[in-house]
């Protein structure tokens, strides 16, 4: 009850100073908007069990300006399982392989943003962090349930070639949604044989962390990315580490044929705070080439063992990074990852394609550990309504130890339909 008093009474106090900086507000402007996201996913798992879940997402949202300074903004999303009895959505676990689409109402976002004239703004409360290209720290939109961040950011952008953003994160919000609580559900088939839920599993994780992030734009061809993302999970201690890594990206168009290129390395040390011990780094690249709206890219991407404990991306998007399967797609691997990928990627008016040949292989012992092809289709109705199929299916080569899934086949099938999302 304290820490809710003192964090209502520090909401108030920027509120109040927000209004001070700004001497005078102005007449309110008010909106409203709602959106909607209807799914329909299917897997194919002969060790855990085939499932199918069918979901409804329905959002509503508000903003209102003060001024041209000032914006408070409101989210509140509400999803319904139309068979959410019958599979697995983690939160309540079952005889089924997981689809983490868990049914319930949360408030998603709710923050308050003051604009400065010199390209600085400062944003406080509920709301959804995306670094670069969301490897490391992501909402996770894909999920009926996104990943939001009670934080303080700081962001600067001249529009130009710097932007830095600095977030403080008090509580995370995760995918598993705020009824993934330590006590499990009556429905769940561990519940008399397990006292407490995983951490892992918890829908919400207290912080204490610092999240920095500056890109700056060289010219036209290259531009730098740096991170450091140090966190403190008071709920999970495991999952506190300390992160910095380097990006850098850029493309040239000599002539008809547009090239592409992209590189990252990062170093990872779990903090004091973790009763684990890993000190390991994480590589990625990609080179690619486009002829109109025909794009190829080949790429890798590596996430080193230490100790027993892999490369750790707790925050980020491993569904958009380690295959649409979801194989691969653990907060905690005993075993660290080689990833090597094919894209390609097109665009016909409004359908657009996607198709992607994985290979994954253990980082401790080099072996192949299955390959995966996944595909996407897109049709765009109108600028806020569209289609999407997504299929995937992996094969597998013996998988990774620790790594259960990966060690037996999967297939999934995925339609949804999306307004304003």
């Amino acid at each position: 009850m304290q820490v809710t008093n003192l964090k209502l009474k520090l909401y108030g106090a920027i509120t109040f100073i927000v209004l001070v900086l700004n001497n005078t507000v102005h007449a309110m402007e008010v909106d409203f908007d709602t959106a909607g996201r209807v799914r329909y996913q299917t897997i194919n798992d002969d060790v855990r069990g085939d499932a199918t879940a069918k979901t409804l997402k329905f959002r509503l949202n508000s903003a209102i300006d003060f001024s041209d300074k000032i914006r408070f903004f409101s989210e509140y999303d509400f999803v319904h399982g139309f068979n959410d009895e019958s599979y697995n959505s983690v939160t309540i676990t079952r005889n089924t392989s997981p689809i983490p689409d868990v049914e319930g109402s949360e408030l998603n976002q709710f923050w308050l943003r003051y604009e400065f004239d010199n390209g600085l703004n400062i944003k406080l409360g509920r709301q959804l962090l995306n670094f670069d290209a969301q490897r490391h720290v992501s909402a996770l939109e894909f999920w009926q349930n996104d990943q939001s961040m009670d934080a303080l950011t700081f962001l600067y952008d001249n529009n130009s070639y710097l932007k830095f953003s600095y977030s403080y994160v008090d509580k995370v919000h995760r995918i598993f949604g705020d009824s993934a609580t330590r006590q499990l559900s009556s429905k769940d088939i561990r519940f008399t044989s397990l006292d407490t839920r995983p951490v892992f599993e918890l829908g919400n994780h207290t912080h204490n962390s610092h999240l920095i992030n500056v890109r700056y734009q060289y010219n036209n061809y290259l531009s730098f990315s740096t991170y450091a993302l140090l966190l403190e999970n008071e709920t999970a201690p495991q999952f506190s580490s300390d992160t910095f890594g380097v990006k850098f990206a850029g493309d040239y168009k000599p002539n008809t044929i547009r090239y592409l290129y992209e590189g990252e390395v990062a170093h990872q040390k779990t903090s004091s705070d973790s009763p684990w011990q890993f000190s390991g780094f994480y590589y990625r690249y990609e080179i690619g080439a486009q002829y109109k709206s025909h794009r190829i890219s080949l790429g890798s991407e590596i996430l080193s063992e230490d100790n027993g404990f892999a490369f750790a991306t707790s925050l980020g998007d491993n569904h958009r990074y380690l295959g649409w399967a979801d194989v691969f797609n653990s907060y905690v691997n005993a075993d660290g990852i080689v990833h090597h990928l094919i894209t390609y990627r097109g665009r016909s008016g409004k359908l657009r394609w996607r198709t992607v040949f994985n290979q994954f292989s253990s980082y401790s012992t080099g072996n192949t550990a299955g390959y995966e092809l996944d595909f996407e289709l897109a049709y765009r109705f109108s600028r806020k309504l569209e289609g999407n199929i997504v299929a995937a299916r992996y094969i597998t080569k013996g998988g990774i130890e620790g790594i259960e899934p990966s060690k037996s086949d999967l297939s999934t099938l995925t339609f949804s339909l999306k307004y304003n999302l």
